[in-house]
Order: C-alpha cells, then structure tokens, then sequence
C-alpha cells in the first residue's frame, strides 16, 4: 500500500506483514513524524497520513489457516439485514418526517 508521508513523499507499506508487524510500522511511522503530526493537526497532509495508517490496519487481511476463521463476534452486513428484514416493529430512526412529526410534532424538527 502506498501513503503519502506529512512531507509529500510517497512511501510504500508492505501488505504482506502480519498484523502485529503492521502496527509496529504504523507506531514507528507515527513516532518518527511525531513532531509534525502533533503541530499540523489539522492541515490535510496530517489527516490523509493518519487516515492512510488507520486504513493499512483496518484492512488487514490474515493468510493461511487465519483467514478461513470467521469471527463470531462481528455479524456481515448480510447477516445484519436478514435480522431485520421480517421485523413487524419500525425504527424511529427509519421514520419519515412526515411520520416524525404527526407523533411528536414541530419538536422532531429540532432534533
């Protein structure tokens, strides 16, 4: 994977790592632009770096017998609506603000 460094650089990841390996180069890179990171907080060179290093670890994939194991904690997005889909109940959240409104008048507005 290929970010760009705080000083415009181009830099290339290794995909392969581990996850582990992944977030020590992740904290190597934050440490060595500490400086940088902590007085550009806001400029977009800052956030596109950050937001480059979040995404090599987010998107890590695991090789081998690591990557047929589903985790059963975390549902797929699949999953998740077939949970839903023969709900007789609705979500406040799914309400029109048509409906909004006629059951808790001129006050959803303000939500």
């Amino acid at each position: 994977m290929r970010i760009r460094l705080p000083n415009g650089e181009q830099y290339t990841l290794d995909s392969n790592m581990s996850l582990k390996e992944k977030v020590e180069e992740v904290e190597r890179l934050i440490k060595e632009w500490e400086y940088e990171i902590y007085n550009g907080w806001n400029s977009n060179a800052i956030k596109f770096f950050l937001d480059s290093l979040s995404n090599f670890l987010v998107w890590h994939k695991e090789s081998g017998e690591a990557a047929n194991k589903e985790n059963k904690e975390i549902m797929s997005k699949t999953k998740t609506n077939k949970l839903y889909r023969n709900r007789k109940d609705i979500l406040f959240s799914n309400l029109s603000k048509k409906d909004k409104n006629n059951l808790f008048g001129d006050s959803a507005d303000e939500e």
